[in-house]
């Protein structure tokens, strides 16, 4: 028998929920036009979700770096995460796989989903936590920056460190953004 504290469920809840407010407030922005720029996010919109959210920034091909998360991010991460490449929460054995949603997310220029698993859970793949990335562009309308978000996932513990992937998951988003662009003009 599995027996969770309430306070336990309640943190859960909460968790589950700061992941919706991310998700609905990108989701806001989008619907306004194009793909929400860096600078549009506006952290009092999105403050019942602070704890689990994060912003980070892309470099090199597939990677990105956390510039600012929310205490409960850091505490699943059990380390300071300012700064730290988004792919050291993830195994070295499915960072691969990270890197390869976190590519599709830049390119396609939509959400992803990515369910993962505790060192403890990774022979059984119990999905112990939730990690979204919300694609931001700069001012050239390149995909540099993310919203993000992690939260646990039922009855896992706080703070789980080194997570495995299970699956990853795309959510296509309809944008006024054009697939075809102008790139030589020889009039």
């Amino acid at each position: 028998m599995n027996i969770t504290s309430l306070t336990q469920h309640a943190l859960t809840q909460h968790a589950a929920r700061a992941l919706g407010i991310l998700g609905a407030y990108w989701a806001s922005l989008v619907s306004q036009g194009d793909l929400p720029l860096w600078s549009d996010i506006d952290p009092g919109q999105i403050q019942d979700a602070l704890d689990h959210a994060f912003l980070a920034e892309r470099f090199g091909h597939c990677h990105a770096r956390i510039r600012v998360a929310g205490g409960a991010v850091e505490e699943m991460a059990g380390k300071p995460c300012k700064g730290l490449p988004l792919s050291l929460l993830i195994r070295a054995n499915d960072r691969a796989v990270f890197n390869e949603a976190v590519i599709a997310c830049c390119i396609g220029g939509y959400p992803i989903e990515i369910a993962l698993t505790s060192e403890e859970d990774v022979a059984t793949s119990k999905v112990s936590a939730r990690l979204v990335l919300y694609p931001l562009r700069d001012t050239t309308g390149r995909v540099t920056q993310f919203l993000g978000g992690l939260a646990p996932v039922g009855d896992a513990i706080a703070r789980l460190g080194s997570f495995g992937v299970v699956e990853v998951m795309a959510h296509r988003t309809q944008t006024r953004r054009s697939l075809l662009r102008l790139i030589v003009d020889n009039t």
